[in-house]
């Protein structure tokens, strides 16, 4: 469900095709057992629709749930009242599957930009109290250049107000470099990864600590 894939992969056939999401998942609630981690797995609305049993499991070892949209659209293409449909449509799934709310956001493809800061205000207006899709990065897809790297708060009309948790980065010869989250991990090397989580460790406020985000799911 990646967006490289949704050109070629129309979301009328997601039904037909075979998934692996339950069992990828199930391997990383292990991992994370055998290692005493908790993390935040941020649901595509549709999943949580089709493979419920999969949320509850996810709540029931201890670990956040939060909202990744339902169809897995970029933020960008849509409107905002495609957007809002969307992200309720993900919160129903979401929170009819294990019972609990959602008060977390991360938009797919990491596609809050400029052009559509309007979303924030969606997302506070429905509930959600943080966000982490606002990568401080260039990049050709997504990212605000110039964002903050470390927590902090949007200050936003009508007196609502969202938590930001920006992706991981690392300050390496004077930008900013992405060392977290989906195909990243894949793509960049490993020794920027090392660089830059201890860095995220030594920044990140201690009230923010148990929010921060891990994996999209």
């Amino acid at each position: 469900m990646v967006e490289a894939f949704a050109g070629s992969v129309s979301r009328d056939s997601w039904e037909s095709r075979p998934s692996r999401v339950v069992m990828s998942t199930l391997r990383v609630l292990d991992l994370f057992d055998k290692y005493s981690v908790k993390g935040t797995f941020f649901f595509v609305g549709w999943v949580a629709h089709k493979f419920p049993d999969l949320v509850r499991e996810v709540h029931a070892r201890g670990h956040e749930l939060a909202c990744h949209s339902y169809w897995h659209r970029t933020v960008y293409s849509q409107t905002p009242d495609e957007f809002r449909e969307d992200t309720r449509a993900a919160i129903r799934a979401i929170e009819d599957a294990a019972g609990v709310k959602v008060f977390g956001y991360r938009a797919p493809s990491w596609s809050i930009t400029k052009d559509c800061l309007w979303a924030l205000e969606v997302l506070a207006e429905e509930g959600f109290t943080y966000d982490s899709s606002i990568y401080p990065i260039h990049h050709d897809l997504y990212g605000v250049p110039g964002a903050q790297r470390f927590p902090y708060t949007h200050r936003l009309k009508d007196g609502h107000s969202l938590l930001e948790f920006p992706p991981a980065t690392v300050r390496l010869l004077g930008q900013n470099l992405p060392c977290a989250g989906g195909g990243l991990f894949a793509d960049i090397p490993t020794f920027v990864h090392s660089l830059g989580f201890p860095q995220i460790s030594r920044r990140v406020p201690r009230e923010y600590g148990c929010l921060l985000p891990s994996m999209g799911t």
